[in-house]
C-alpha cells in the first residue's frame, strides 16, 4: 500500500516511517500540514492510504476526512488521534473513516490497522472498540435493528469489538462458516455491501 502520513508532529511522522520500514507498505507523502496532503495528491502522488491527525494547529482532521472521502473516495483514512470523544467519533464513522488508532496505543498497532483496512477491514484501536461496544450496549433497543437476529446483533457487536472472522467463532462456538453466513444476512437484510458499510449503517440508525 501508498501512505500518506498527515501530522503536524515530526516525531510521530519519523516514529511511524521507523515502524512502516519493516512491512512492505511505502510512504509516498508525509507531510504536516493538509495543504500540503492535497498539493501532493493533486499532483498526482500515489495514495492508497491517509494517515490522518485530528488535532492540528492549521486545519480540522474531521474537515480533511470529509474533504478526502469527497474528492477521493478510493483512497482509505485511517485517523490517529488522542481525541476518542464520543462526539468525534461518531462524526468520523458518518464521513466514513476506515479506522482508528489512539496516540495512547502501540506504534505496533500501525501495521495492523493497515493491513485490515487494506483487507476492507474496520479497524479501531481497543480503546476505541471498547467504546464503540459501550455505545452498542446503550442502544440495542432501538427499533431499526428489529429485523435482525440475536447472533446477527452478536455478530455485529464483535465486528465493532474489532474481532475477525475467526475471532468471533471462536467467541461464539460456531464455524467460520457459519460467522460468514450471518454476516451475509445482516447484508442482505440491511442493503449493505461490506463491513465497513455495517458500522456505518449501526452508527447512523442507533445500533452504536
Amino acid at each position: 500500500m501508498k501512505i500518506a502520513i498527515l501530522d503536524d508532529h515530526e516525531l510521530i511522522r519519523v516514529g511511524i516511517s521507523g515502524t512502516l520500514q519493516s512491512t512492505p507498505h511505502t510512504i509516498t507523502i508525509s507531510v504536516p500540514t493538509a495543504a500540503q496532503l492535497f498539493e501532493a495528491l493533486e499532483a498526482g502522488t500515489p495514495c492508497d492510504i491517509v494517515l490522518l491527525d485530528i488535532l492540528m494547529p492549521d486545519t480540522n482532521g474531521v474537515d480533511v476526512a470529509e474533504r478526502l472521502r469527497s474528492e477521493y473516495p478510493d483512497i482509505k483514512i485511517i485517523v490517529l488521534s488522542i481525541d476518542n470523544r464520543e462526539f468525534t467519533l461518531m462524526q468520523l464513522l458518518k464521513i466514513g473513516m476506515d479506522g482508528f488508532v489512539s496516540k495512547s496505543s502501540p506504534l505496533s498497532e500501525i501495521p495492523l490497522a493497515i493491513d485490515s483496512v487494506a483487507n476492507d477491514v474496520p479497524f479501531y484501536g481497543r480503546d476505541i472498540a471498547i467504546l464503540i461496544r459501550d455505545i452498542t450496549d446503550a442502544k440495542l433497543n432501538n427499533r431499526n435493528i428489529a429485523a435482525l437476529s440475536k447472533r446477527e446483533i452478536e455478530i455485529i457487536k464483535a465486528c465493532c469489538d474489532g474481532l475477525m472472522g475467526k475471532e468471533i467463532a471462536e467467541k461464539y462456538h460456531i464455524s467460520l462458516r457459519a460467522v460468514n453466513s450471518h454476516k451475509t444476512n445482516i447484508f442482505n437484510k440491511l442493503g449493505l455491501n461490506s463491513s465497513v458499510e455495517m458500522v456505518r449503517f449501526a452508527i447512523e440508525h442507533g445500533i452504536i
